[in-house]
């Protein structure tokens, strides 16, 4: 898998959108709204929140299509938030102009440049998939279980893309400072995980995610990822492989 075969997909990704519910008449309960609202708010912001430094460094890296794909990743990130916005606002949730967690995510990196930018974008990528997953089982609202599974479908795409860069940019570099900067991700995981299940822990519990459920589904998909920057084969993506054969015939990544 290229950079030429994400931007691809992307593309072709948009193409292929379904529908949402949006005329659904459910309505929280006040018990549901409690559970998800605090969340929402936060996780709405974050998806949101701009890419322009992040669009700026791979514009610096030369590797071949790789700043097109960031572009369309990051679109990608706007549309999750803007289909949160709308199922908050059905449900009469403000929008957050800003919070702090997400600050903290958004200068996290950019000191040490784009790959430790990208490692911080996994760390909250992985946290993402787990809380969609908690987030579409913590209501009985068939429009907000649809905006997660697409959420959950894209972040399949997302973490093999920055996986991808990952394993491009760190390609040669010393095996001392390749482990001891993989501990420091590690603890960076570790942290952020902790972080958001506990300002989180109402929508976690709601949709079945206790504290040790959420940390073994966290630890499953971090090594997941680790083991996705180690290997170019990135062929068992079933959404990739679908949306690709369907709008473009592409066949070669079939098994």
């Amino acid at each position: 898998m290229t950079f030429t075969d994400v931007k691809t997909y992307f593309q072709a990704n948009r193409r292929h959108r379904a529908a949402l519910p949006w005329a659904e008449a459910y309505r929280l309960t006040p018990a549901e709204h409690r559970a998800v609202r605090a969340s929402l708010q936060t996780f709405q912001r974050g998806e949101g929140t701009g890419g322009d430094h992040l669009l700026a460094l791979a514009q610096r890296w030369a590797a071949p299509d790789y700043a097109p794909a960031m572009r369309l990743f990051i679109q990608e990130e706007e549309g999750h938030a803007e289909m949160l916005g709308g199922f908050m606002d059905q449900q009469g949730i403000p929008r957050l102009r800003a919070h702090w967690l997400h600050e903290v995510f958004r200068h996290l990196g950019r000191p040490l440049g784009l790959g430790h930018m990208v490692q911080v974008i996994l760390t909250a990528e992985v946290v993402a998939t787990i809380y969609y997953q908690a987030l579409g089982q913590a209501t009985n609202s068939g429009l907000l279980r649809d905006i997660c599974q697409r959420i959950l479908h894209d972040e399949e795409m997302h973490l093999a893309f920055h996986c991808l860069a990952v394993r491009q940019l760190t390609a040669g570099r010393n095996p001392l400072s390749t482990w001891l900067w993989r501990q420091a991700y590690r603890g960076l995981m570790a942290g952020t995980a902790l972080v958001v299940y506990l300002a989180s822990r109402r929508t976690f519990r709601a949709g079945g995610f206790g504290l040790w459920r959420f940390g073994a589904a966290i630890a499953a998909e971090y090594a997941q990822v680790e083991r996705m920057q180690q290997t170019a084969d990135f062929a068992d993506l079933q959404g990739y492989r679908l949306i690709m054969a369907d709008d473009l015939q592409l066949t070669h990544y079939q098994r």
